[in-house]
């Protein structure tokens, strides 16, 4: 996946403007399967998105989005930033899209998630066989290196990674996708140094019961 939101960069749709009908705007959504769209000024200075769930609770169909602007949402990003900000940023918002500006806020595009999420899905994190194993640290002990190396001890690469935070109980939730789809000797090797494994997603040479939970999780994986 290029890293640079440019590199994803839409310009299929003609952004709304103020003088918008609600009802219009309506049918748009329902036509494009955008639950969000863009809204520009005259100028093509970026407003906002605007929301279907939010248009739906307005009485008066036929008043023009001017007379709504206080429901517009300030999500964007800028086209020079990363996809990790653009994936944060749809995540936070739970967008359709997010529309792309430039540094004077002009509207550029914007990023469809479910092409991103296809995007996302091609990459060798996702398609590469292997398995998965989380891991639950305290915050004050996790050492990126130190996992790195003990997967490494075991002739293995950890290929994708991913952080959740448990706030209540300060401790991370690391899970882990590495090159190899049987993760056995690696879990004990963890657990000899002492990390304490809560989940793995593997396909055991000892535990072919692991087999059908192992595939639905890797084909949920390369959505």
């Amino acid at each position: 996946m290029y890293m640079k939101v440019e590199k994803h960069l839409l310009n299929d749709l003609k952004p709304l403007n103020q003088s918008e009908k609600v009802v219009d705007i309506l049918d748009a959504m329902e036509e494009l399967k955008f639950s969000h769209l863009p809204v520009v000024d005259d100028e093509r200075l970026y407003l906002g998105v605007i929301c279907e769930d939010d248009l739906l609770e307005v009485s008066n169909e036929d008043d023009t989005l001017a007379k709504h602007l206080r429901l517009l949402k300030a999500y964007r990003i800028s086209s020079d930033a990363d996809m990790f900000e653009a994936i944060r940023i749809i995540g936070e918002g739970n967008l359709s899209l997010l529309p792309v500006v430039d540094a004077k806020n002009n509207y550029r595009g914007y990023i469809a998630t479910s092409e991103l999420l296809q995007d996302v899905g091609r990459e060798l994190t996702f398609k590469e066989p292997g398995g998965v194993l989380v891991l639950s640290i305290p915050v004050r002990d996790y050492q990126l290196t130190q996992i790195a190396q003990i997967v490494e001890s075991e002739d293995a690469k950890v290929i994708g990674f991913h952080l959740s935070e448990d706030t209540e109980q300060e401790k991370l939730l690391v899970a882990l996708k590495i090159n190899q789809t049987d993760l056995d000797r690696i879990v004990k090797s963890f657990q000899r140094y002492n990390y304490n494994v809560v989940e793995v997603f593997h396909q055991s040479l000892f535990d072919d019961s692991l087999e059908d939970r192992y595939q639905s999780f890797m084909k949920y994986l390369n959505i």
